[in-house]
């Protein structure tokens, strides 16, 4: 037999009889061997434990996130509404809102149906949501849908339980804007290139801007209320010598919604 062959026998074998006898010290030590098995079994059940701890965690967080979700909803239509009346009463004498006189003769010119998104696109030029409320919950078409982090969309159709409405990342979709709550009116509407972004034009060159101004609804369109916060302006530039544009970072984060409210003005029809 060459040297090499009979090499690796003696090493099989003396590997075979190294492996035999730890056996055996090990099945004649039995509290060494219960050890052996408490400590793997402990430190399984712990690893197990933990991750059902982490996993139910996770889920648990989940919960309360989507509640906390819901209750700023609420919460912001409830201020909404508050603020409405405030302003009503300032501006009406409690005899003319007796009598009703004037446009805000209602408790709210403004009403809001909580609602859930169900679907929503965001990789075109007319992008669009589906949200879970429809005609039997009160939704018309032509209704304004805002998030607490400012415009959504505009109702289009509406079935009997859901309704789809253009996204304010559309091309077909103007809103009414202003810079600032004393500023200048003009139209804001997406650049068509990023969710974060939108354009407010045909601003008058003399407009001094400032980057970081707030830009609100402006109350004009009869759709969305005054004062509805929508971003911030970025950079500026002009248009054919004669107006300006700007840059708007948008509040609303569209990859996240999720909970928004649909606002109808109940005036709309007297006003148009």
């Amino acid at each position: 037999m060459p040297r090499a062959s009979r090499r690796w026998l003696v090493d099989t074998v003396f590997f075979a009889l190294a492996e035999f006898a730890a056996i055996l010290l090990l099945a004649n030590s039995e509290s060494a061997q219960d050890s052996w098995l408490d400590r793997a079994s402990k430190n399984s059940m712990a690893a197990i434990g933990g991750w059902a701890e982490s996993t139910r965690d996770y889920f648990t967080l989940r919960r309360q996130n989507d509640s906390l979700s819901r209750e700023n909803m609420e919460l912001s239509i409830r201020l909404r509404t508050l603020e409405e009346a405030r302003l009503r009463d300032s501006v009406f004498a409690p005899g003319d809102r007796a009598s009703g006189m004037g446009l805000y003769a209602d408790d709210s010119v403004f009403r809001y149906i909580p609602a859930t998104i169900v679907k929503v696109s965001r990789n075109s030029q007319r992008n669009y949501v589906v949200v879970n409320k429809g005609r039997a919950d009160g939704v018309l078409p032509n209704s304004g849908i805002i998030s607490t982090k400012g415009v959504v969309g505009i109702i289009e159709s509406v079935d009997e339980h859901y309704s789809y409405g253009i996204s304010l990342m559309n091309n077909k979709m103007r809103v009414s804007a202003r810079i600032g709550r004393l500023g200048v009116a003009a139209p804001l509407e997406w650049d068509g290139r990023s969710s974060s972004s939108a354009v407010i034009k045909e601003l008058p060159r003399h407009l001094e801007l400032h980057p970081g101004d707030t830009v609100l609804t402006s109350g004009w369109s009869g759709i969305f209320p005054a004062d509805i916060p929508l971003g911030v302006i970025g950079q500026e530039r002009e248009v054919d010598g004669s107006v300006k544009e700007a840059e708007v970072r948008l509040f609303t984060d569209f990859a996240a919604l999720r909970y928004v409210s649909i606002v109808e003005n109940r005036h709309r029809d007297s006003i148009r």
